[in-house]
């Protein structure tokens, strides 16, 4: 929908109306000063028009895809959108360039054409108000309408008939594959003998046979004579209390008992009081199907008593929250089917017609591909499995399938409704997260996306709103990213330290159809293939991921806000014939790029906010870096760099990441300039640096390298100002004789990431330590620690979840006691020469994941404690670790660590 257009235009109209200095910089060019005042009235009135759009939008009735003259409708709307964009994002830069003109020679030689420029903006956004003017009027003409409150008969049996093709489709096979475990488990929970009413739930991904396991279950004679009643209720998107209430009772209630009277008549109230006298001593069985929204069930939990007869209410969905209705140990999270097990099923459809159902050799490879694609998702398998049964045994037919598949979801009719059950999820979204998701499918196939990477990018294109000042944007945008992890539409791969989500991926297929939206909605495309060329006919962002040029992809998308290339190779003169298109570009990355120099017009994008240059093979940054005063994360990681001074003048700079990084003694001296910097990492100290750092007091990630001891006063003093400061890294010049006296710093309220690289004062444990309540991660190198910090470490860190000793203590033995740790997930013990005995007490570390094992030359045998490590799952031994002990963990040790499930090299 055009919702989410509309969304990013008044945010973006929001923060350049919000910008300081428009009056200031109105008087100092009074030449300009009505033309820049009337371009900004404008955009006001377009800021009102658009929040009355956006408003009536939605309530849209997201289901009504058919309606031909709703669509030609959205589309004219989106077009307004887009050219409303063009004017704010132009405004900006207007603006920009003005506040950088600075000597008056400049400001009269320019005012002939910033007049020019302003008045021609303000026609522009004349002609946007016109055209918002007509569309209204064509609403009316047309009798476009479509508000939530009109839904008929007709929209609300539309959205269940997409729901019923998941039902249909895979519960009514005979051919169940998979998911073993889950059914056996959902049978006993179903089956107990508690008497205790219960709530089970089970979650996942649209398509994964939620309904499907649920459906096997509640078919079996067997199980529903343990039930005095049974009802299954397709909730839905579109679901009425009221309606629900009446299903549930006709199916619960035997057709030989009287409907009491006035009940098509009655109210939720006594729908309410009825089922409870009805179920008020009946063991029921009642199964919610695709229950959206935790609100139907505040309606419905009253409704079914709770009565010690052992009733069982089974809730399937797509989100974790309505899943959290479950009892305890009683939610089950649904998994894509591993490789054989998805193999099976694709091969039972597809060759279905085949006596052996088994894959025809010179269709294997092709079959593979397709499989691959469908990852496991059940409702892929079926219905791409079915849909090929049909076609020939004939390897190119398959391949000419298999590349156009994108297409084939998009316009197959029978593969339309695949589209039409992960669109559910996506319809769902609000306008914001509409944006969050679709900007996701930017990135390459099984690409696994950083999550601090994706939230900057969405801070910089605009794409997340401000809550007011009790929460920053990141954090916003981190709510945004755990909401579609939440709605299963991004999944989690990797985690950090502490368990936080640090890389998310798109499952394929959901990233096909996103694809198609975005296409469609003119919010992104990809140029990944080498007939590409054309498809990204007004798409405001563009990936370009392999076959193609960086010019052609540009030039075929008008004016770009965002250009990702994912290939290495780029032409020495691909910013030259690309600049048209990129004048108003926020987000640049370039990651991994051959580029070894900075083209000098880049210095003219002013509305830059992103700048990737990681990997890029730089030779140097230029001084007109400094230029780009809009720049809010800078990456130049991958690269030794000097930064230039210039660096200084990027006052909106959030984010500056870089391998090794030094600052000169001008631009070290200036450093507080950068007051909003929130990431620094990692810079080498200097005299200048360490002091001045005292002025970030914004900072929340700051790694700073090569500390001298003569540095330890003022780095601290300055650490100790930065009260939001979240993670930090500190490492020592001479790691093994530089001493880091931390006697300076002060409390750090809100630190949970620490590392230290060098030795410790006197070393042992500084005292600030236990003023870290929040710590998570802790990693020490080489701190020379003579006495076994552990029984410290457990009563300053109770909710340590990561714990890294790399040569940091010369003591022969670690001791873990019994109710240690109790949060540690992961410990990584390396390089302590000296280290002789590990002892672990019963009851010690009893979450740990795992457990790694690096280059401790002493330990000859695995320590006997290991066997109380009962929730390990990894046990990874590195490199230089005795033989002895190698021996030992096959042969004598083996009983000690034979629970773990995994045992080799990290």
């Amino acid at each position: 929908m055009a919702e989410a257009l509309i969304v990013v235009v008044l945010q973006k109209i929001t923060l350049a109306l919000g910008a300081e200095g428009i009056k200031t910089l109105a008087s100092n060019f009074k030449k300009q000063a009505p033309d820049l005042l009337e371009v900004t009235s404008r955009i006001r009135l377009l800021q009102s028009d658009f929040s009355m759009m956006q408003a009536f939008l939605s309530q849209a009735d997201v289901r009504r895809s058919n309606d031909k003259v709703l669509e030609a409708w959205i589309e004219q709307v989106r077009q307004a959108a887009h050219e409303a964009e063009d004017v704010v994002d132009e405004y900006t830069y207007h603006v920009g360039q003005m506040e950088g003109t600075n000597s008056f020679l400049k400001k009269a030689l320019n005012q002939a054409a910033e007049i020019k420029r302003w008045r021609k903006l303000a026609a522009q956004a004349k002609l946007v108000e016109d055209r918002l003017q007509k569309i209204t009027e064509t609403k009316n003409r047309f009798d476009v309408s479509f508000a939530s409150g009109r839904i008929d008969n007709t929209s609300s049996y539309s959205g269940n008939h997409q729901h019923l093709s998941e039902y249909s489709c895979l519960n009514g096979d005979v051919d169940f594959v998979g998911n073993v475990t889950e059914l056996k488990q959902l049978t006993d929970w179903l089956s107990d003998d508690k008497k205790g009413h219960s709530i089970i739930s089970i979650c996942g991904m649209g398509g994964l046979g939620k309904t499907t396991l649920a459906g096997s279950i509640y078919k079996k004679e067997e199980i529903k004579r343990m039930f005095a009643c049974c009802a299954w209720i397709s909730v839905s998107q579109s679901y009425r209390v009221k309606d629900l209430l009446k299903r549930i009772l006709l199916q619960l209630m035997p057709k030989n008992v009287n409907i009491p009277e006035g009940f098509d008549t009655m109210d939720c109230l006594n729908l309410v009081q009825l089922l409870q006298r009805y179920l008020h001593d009946k063991r029921y069985l009642i199964v919610l199907d695709d229950l959206w929204s935790r609100d139907a069930w505040k309606f419905l939990a009253n409704a079914f008593v709770k009565n010690n007869s052992g009733s069982r209410i089974v809730i399937t969905t797509r989100i974790e929250t309505v899943a959290s209705l479950a009892d305890v140990d009683c939610e089950m999270k649904l998994r894509l089917l591993p490789k054989e097990e998805a193999w099976t099923l694709f091969c039972r459809k597809a060759f279905s017609r085949l006596e052996d159902r088994s894959c025809p050799l010179n269709l294997k490879a092709c079959a593979e591909r397709i499989v691959e694609k469908c990852q496991g998702l059940p409702l892929a398998l079926v219905a791409i499995g079915s849909l090929l049964s049909y076609k020939e045994i004939e390897e190119h037919e398959w391949d000419l399938f298999y590349s156009q598949l994108r297409w084939q979801l998009d316009n197959n009719p029978e593969l339309s409704w695949v589209a039409s059950i992960l669109n559910l999820s996506y319809n769902d979204l609000p306008g914001y997260l509409k944006n969050c998701f679709l900007y996701c499918c930017l990135f390459p196939e099984d690409y696994e996306i950083g999550r601090k990477r994706l939230i900057r990018l969405l801070i910089a294109e605009g794409l997340v709103e401000d809550r007011g000042p009790e929460s920053t944007l990141t954090d916003v945008a981190s709510c945004y990213l755990k909401e579609l992890a939440n709605r299963s539409l991004i999944q989690v791969v990797a985690r950090n330290e502490y368990g936080r989500p640090k890389k998310f991926q798109m499952h394929d297929l959901v990233r096909e159809i996103s694809l198609n939206i975005s296409k469609k909605e003119k919010f992104a495309t990809t140029w990944d293939c080498p007939n590409s060329r054309g498809i990204s006919d007004g798409c405001r962002r563009i990936s370009i991921q392999k076959d193609g040029t960086l010019t052609q992809a540009a030039q075929s998308s008008g004016q770009l806000r965002s250009i990702f290339v994912f290939v290495v190779e780029v032409s020495p003169s691909w910013f030259r014939e690309c600049y048209p298109c990129f004048r108003l570009l926020r987000v640049l990355c370039l990651r991994h790029c051959n580029i070894k120099k900075v083209p000098d017009a880049m210095s003219d994008l002013f509305n830059l906010h992103y700048l990737d240059l990681g990997h890029a093979n730089l030779q140097e940054i230029p001084r007109f870096i400094g230029k780009l005063s809009n720049l809010q994360t800078l990456y130049l990681s991958g690269s030794v760099l000097e930064l230039p001074s210039s660096i200084t003048m990027l006052t909106k700079l959030q984010h500056l990441l870089i391998d090794v990084g030094r600052f000169g003694k001008s631009a070290s001296k200036k450093i507080s300039h950068l007051e909003y910097l929130q990431t620094l990492r990692s810079i080498e100290a200097n005299n200048f640096l360490v002091k001045n750092l005292a002025c970030l007091t914004r900072m929340r990630s700051l790694g700073v390298m090569k500390v001298l001891g003569s540095h330890n006063a003022d780095l601290w003093a300055s650490i100790s100002k930065m009260a939001a400061l979240n993670s930090l890294a500190v490492l020592a010049a001479d790691r093994e004789s530089s001493i880091l006296d931390l006697v300076g710093l002060k409390p750090l309220p809100q630190l949970e990431k620490l590392m230290i690289s060098g030795r410790l004062h006197e070393g042992a444990i500084p005292p600030i330590f236990c003023h870290f309540p929040k710590l998570r991660s802790l990693r020490l190198c080489y701190s020379g620690l003579n006495e076994d910090p552990l029984a410290l470490f457990a009563d300053m860190f109770r909710n340590l979840g990561h714990l890294n000793l790399y040569r940091c203590y010369n003591g022969k033995k670690l001791t873990f006691q019994a109710s240690w740790f109790v949060e540690l997930k992961h410990l990584y013990l390396s390089s302590m020469n000296e280290l002789k005995e590990v002892e672990v007490e019963d009851g010690s570390m009893k979450n740990l994941h795992r457990l790694e094992l690096w280059g401790l030359k002493s330990l000859t045998s695995v320590p006997e404690g290991f066997v109380y490590l009962r929730s390990v799952q990894q046990l990874c031994i590195g490199s230089m670790m005795p033989e002895e002990f190698h021996k030992r963990l096959v042969g004598a040790d083996q009983w000690i660590v034979q629970h773990i499930p995994y045992i080799g090299e990290p």
